[in-house]
């Protein structure tokens, strides 16, 4: 059902955005800033575009 299938999208782009906020926060550790901003770690529109793309075309796997 599409309930399902809304709920499967979203974890793998939940995911995926944690993911890549870990590795940019991460490589700016290891880089030795001391002021890290989460506005830039975290990509907003990232979970939107998935979502809206899945609706659209009806591919309900993550975009490669």
């Amino acid at each position: 059902m599409g309930g399902s299938l809304l709920s499967g999208l979203f974890r793998q782009l939940f995911r995926g955005c944690v993911d890549d906020m870990l590795k940019y926060l991460k490589r700016d550790i290891d880089a030795g800033k001391t002021s890290l901003n989460l506005g830039t770690a975290i990509k907003a529109d990232g979970i939107t575009r998935g979502l809206k793309s899945a609706l659209a075309t009806g591919n309900w796997g993550k975009d490669k």
